[in-house]
């Protein structure tokens, strides 16, 4: 712990007292998260499983709960969304309004936090997490990737930086100009960009370097796209959200064929719905080791 020395007069004597001037992050490193943020940083990697949304086939999507659900079924992120309350306070949750997955109506960022507490996620008695609540669950024991659902910046890295998880956070936005305002905030913080077919990688990912991970989809995956991720070089974030996902529980033929033409585009991170079976399935295809890139 960092201490100052005070002094000040007190009864006509000079005293000193030590107080931390910099109390120490809540999360320290974990022997799980070391793995992890290793695998992470490997580009050409084993492939690495984001829980859509927290593990949510048992738990509330976005809940506490779901974070436990993805753990167990191993996956290696949460992928979560945030907003931020009328009063600053970041919370989770994926809608634009909170009428699908709580009990309460209204657009999700023209709340209080006061009002954010009365919510109750369907099936529960708890409201939705708060960013803090939500990271003090993951701390040490899984990887978030933080999909932007607002454009208020700020509160969001003051959270992060507070608990010290920026190694086990990454932040997700569409728009790329959102991330630079996230870096210019925190320049050590993990960004993942979005392949479009409508405009050029290097325009997409200008002044972001170092970008970690890049969220792609079997359209803008063309093989040149492909190896000019792999030469960044970075990670691919691709879905099998959907039909893929589907195909998992039905036990179809057809999931090995499908898996196996998303690490031919050179996709080394999933996000699914299904992540325990995407794991299985991983292993039972062969599919889970490193692969040459594209």
């Amino acid at each position: 712990m960092i201490a100052t020395i005070i002094k000040f007069l007190m009864g006509g004597m000079m005293v000193a007292v030590t107080t931390p001037a910099i109390a120490a992050p809540f999360c320290g490193e974990t022997s799980r998260i070391a793995a992890l943020t290793r695998k992470w940083a490997d580009p050409a990697g084993p492939v690495m499983i984001a829980a859509h949304r927290g593990g949510h086939l048992k738990a509330p999507e976005n809940s506490l709960a779901a974070v436990d659900e993805a753990v167990a079924a191993g996956a290696d992120f949460i992928e979560t969304d945030v907003h931020v309350t009328t009063d600053g306070v970041p919370y989770i949750m994926h809608d634009h309004r909170v009428d699908r997955t709580t009990d309460g109506t209204g657009v999700s960022e023209d709340i209080s936090y006061a009002d954010l507490r009365k919510l109750r996620l369907k099936g529960t008695d708890a409201p939705p997490p708060t960013l803090q609540k939500m990271l003090m669950h993951t701390c040490g024991r899984i990887l978030v990737d933080l999909d932007m659902k607002t454009d208020r910046v700020g509160p969001v890295i003051a959270v992060i930086q507070s608990l010290g998880m920026l190694d086990q956070v990454g932040l997700f936005d569409s728009d790329s100009t959102v991330l630079r305002t996230a870096r210019q905030l925190a320049p050590e913080l993990q960004v993942m960009t979005r392949l479009t077919t409508a405009t050029p990688l290097d325009a997409i990912n200008r002044g972001l370097a170092p970008i970690r991970v890049v969220h792609g989809d079997p359209q803008s995956l063309t093989a040149d796209a492909s190896r000019a991720i792999a030469a960044m070089p970075a990670r691919i974030w691709a879905n099998t959200l959907g039909d893929i996902d589907a195909q998992f529980a039905q036990h179809s033929p057809d999931i090995c064929p499908r898996l196996g033409a998303l690490r031919a585009m050179g996709v080394t991170t999933i996000q699914t719905d299904q992540p325990a079976l995407l794991r299985r399935y991983l292993k039972k295809c062969r599919l889970n080791r490193k692969a040459a890139r594209p």
